[in-house]
């Protein structure tokens, strides 16, 4: 009897692993995520990420429910085994790869940032790092890490942590019940628990995708629901195992159609990760139904041909490597077909080489599982020789790399002098070199101001007089400058473009006796109909009526959103009738994430800085509501600072030793100017400005 409960065991576990079908959707997870990372299409390729997520639960709580039923009960210690040959190695490889190029490639600063990711990333807890930084608005923008995509590892593992401690509660409450009760009780115990958790994973996650996207997209709680479908799938078994065989294809091809649909409606507009992800996570889950407990026929090549097969085979290596690759890459290239070709055959050879002779080799050696007893020492395995010489590599690799960063070498993309131009030293500083003839926009004898290792970083301080999403304070306002009886009282009103006028406002205040307030929040636009903050604007309209300030500068980002010039009008007409003048300032040109990676690539030449820009066409939105507004009512100025941006064609990188932006995006939608170039146009802002206060 003993023997045909193991020959049963087995057979059923071998029949639970012969899936080709869930491998062929591996397939398509990694590549759409591959395709969406290298080439932004097709738009919605990330929600390969969610396919990843149910199939983890599907396999992971299946394992755990055969193996309950095969042993009566679920040991801990084979399962992490398990879990830690699978993922440990690899992650750890692609890991120490990563910082080591990093420190290579990078500036220290952000090299020094990619091994703080990657000690996250080591210990499962990326999703939280990311998270953080996420969190904060500005730092949106800024170049992404090469260890990002480590934050879905870390939330599975945590559900990895949790999940089989909750099974062990539901096997112990149902132990007391009679034999014929106990099974059809703990199937109904663990749909009850995981149903509850998914249900309230994904109201939470409606709630954050709504309020704060950044945290949701990296929230555990708020992920978990995606797991937990697979979960479910997986409890249902003896249900899902009735379903007749000849609708199977269909209700399989159904959810496949459900995916595909699912990779070109959603993009990153959408709101996410609830509801949108829904339909890949529900679409994958019928996929993963459709042939429980029944052979998957030919019928479903599309799924289970050999080069389908292949990709789902190593899904985890080549997700593993992609993204180093094409991160790294863009340290050395500007994109291309070039570059789109290296880093898909670097990202396959990587993948081809690591799953053959590393990875697969440890998943089947005899590393970290139990050995009969003997009076002989048992040889240690060849393959966990190679791990403890990987793990010892490792740890010298991160020590030098972390000595290194602390007493950083020079910039691999800095070799200029370290004396730093100055408006004092020559009048060519800043934005002044696009006005002033002569004016070259990179002088060679100077060093760059910021540094190419300081730029992301150079941006206004206060950060605490800005209204970020989560903020419970409904408005948040600051003053500087002078306090006497005579100041000019001046309001700042907008997003975080206001926000990067102060740097230009700050030494204006003192000196011609002005008093600034400011306004200031994440998507907090003086418009009848804003983006954003739309509950706050009648409050801080109403302020600004009552504090009748002689003047009211606003500024906000002004790409792709809905609101009109009409809007803008309305918003400004009671400020106006309360005695204010309002001055806007035109949104800065933005720059491609292109203009700044060339300023940081190893093959940088600083006799060519000019070649580092954003073309003037894609810099400058075609419409503008802001502009619009601006023109069309009397009494408002409006102050365009295009000039000191751009020239005929081009929007440099580096104007007059000075970087010009901090952070930028492929998309085009934002960017913000460095606090250091804001300071150099102080003078023509003051001008502006006085020219408003000499006309009441």
């Amino acid at each position: 009897m003993t023997t045909v409960e193991r020959g049963q065991t087995q057979k059923q576990r071998g029949a639970a692993q012969r899936r080709p079908d869930l491998q062929g959707m591996r397939a398509v997870a990694v590549l759409t995520v591959f395709a969406n990372h290298l080439f932004g299409w097709p738009s919605g390729g990330f929600v390969g990420v969610d396919i990843f997520f149910v199939l983890s639960g599907f396999f992971i709580t299946g394992l755990l429910i055969r193996e309950r039923k095969a042993t009566h009960k679920l040991s801990f210690q084979n399962f992490y085994t398990r879990r830690v040959k699978r993922i440990i190695p690899s992650a750890l490889l692609v890991l120490v790869v990563t910082v080591a190029a990093g420190y290579l490639l990078f500036t220290a600063t952000r090299a020094k940032d990619t091994l703080l990711d990657a000690l996250y990333a080591a210990v499962f807890a990326s999703n939280f790092r990311f998270e953080a930084v996420g969190a904060d608005y500005f730092q949106s923008a800024r170049p992404p890490s090469p260890i990002q995509h480590y934050w879905s590892l870390s939330i599975e593992e945590q559900f990895y942590f949790v999940w089989p401690l909750l099974l062990v509660v539901v096997f112990a409450v149902t132990r007391p019940l009679r034999q014929r009760h106990m099974r059809r009780a703990r199937e109904w115990g663990m749909l009850a628990v995981m149903g509850l958790i998914v249900a309230a994973s994904f109201g939470w996650a409606m709630y954050l995708s709504a309020t704060d996207p950044n945290a949701a997209y990296f929230s555990t709680f708020a992920r978990i629901w995606e797991l937990g479908m697979g979960a479910l799938v997986a409890i249902a078994g003896p249900w899902l195992e009735r379903i007749p065989s000849p609708t199977r294809p269909a209700l399989a091809y159904a959810g496949l159609a459900g995916v595909v649909a699912s990779l070109f409606l959603i993009n990153p507009a959408v709101q996410f990760p609830a509801p949108w992800a829904a339909l890949p996570v529900l679409s994958t889950a019928v996929v993963v139904a459709a042939f429980h407990g029944a052979p998957v026929p030919r019928v479903m090549a599309p799924l289970t041909n050999r080069v389908v097969q292949y990709f789902g085979d190593t899904s985890y290596t080549l997700y593993l490597w992609h993204w180093p690759v094409i991160v790294l890459l863009v340290a050395l290239l500007p994109k291309g077909v070039t570059f789109y070709t290296i880093a898909v055959v670097v990202s396959l050879a990587l993948t081809a080489v690591t799953y053959r002779f590393y990875e697969n080799p440890i998943r089947k050696s005899r590393w970290l599982l139990k050995t009969r007893r003997s009076g002989r020492r048992k040889a240690l395995d060849p393959s966990a020789w190679g791990l403890v010489g990987f793990a010892a590599a490792s740890a010298v690799v991160v020590t030098i790399a972390t000595i290194q960063l602390d007493h950083p070498a020079p910039n691999v993309a800095s070799n200029t002098p370290q004396a730093v131009l100055t408006p004092k030293a020559d009048p060519c500083f800043g934005s002044a070199a696009m006005i002033t003839p002569g004016c070259p926009l990179r002088n060679t004898e100077y060093a760059l101001s910021p540094s190419i290792d300081d730029f992301a970083k150079d941006i206004p301080g206060e950060l605490g007089c800005y209204r970020n999403k989560t903020d419970p304070v409904e408005v948040k306002t600051c003053s500087f400058g002078y306090v006497g009886p005579d100041a000019t009282q001046i309001a700042l009103v907008g997003d975080s473009h206001a926000r990067a006028l102060l740097p230009a406002l700050w030494p204006l205040l003192d000196k011609n006796k002005w008093h600034l307030t400011t306004y200031l929040g994440v998507d907090c636009v003086l418009a009848d109909q804003p983006d954003g903050c739309d509950w706050l604007i009648p409050n801080i309209q109403a302020q600004l009526v009552a504090h009748r300030y002689n003047m009211v500068i606003t500024t906000n980002l002004n790409r792709e959103s809905s609101v009109t010039a009409g809007d803008y009008e309305r918003a400004w007409a009671p400020i106006m009738a309360a005695g204010s003048r309002i001055v806007v300032v035109l949104d800065n040109p933005a720059a491609s994430e292109e203009s700044l990676a060339c300023l940081t690539r190893v093959t940088f030449d600083a006799d060519h800085t000019g070649d580092c820009g954003t073309p003037r066409a894609q810099a400058i939105p075609g419409a503008d509501a802001l502009a619009s507004a601006a023109k069309a009512t009397p009494g408002v100025t409006l102050v365009d600072f295009t000039k000191f941006y751009c020239n005929v064609d081009r929007c440099p990188s580096v104007i007059g030793n000075v970087i010009v932006y901090s952070d930028a995006s492929d998309s085009l939608k934002n960017s913000h100017p460095t606090a250091t170039f804001m300071q150099t146009l102080a003078q023509p802002l003051e001008t502006a400005m006085k020219d408003v206060l000499a006309t009441r």
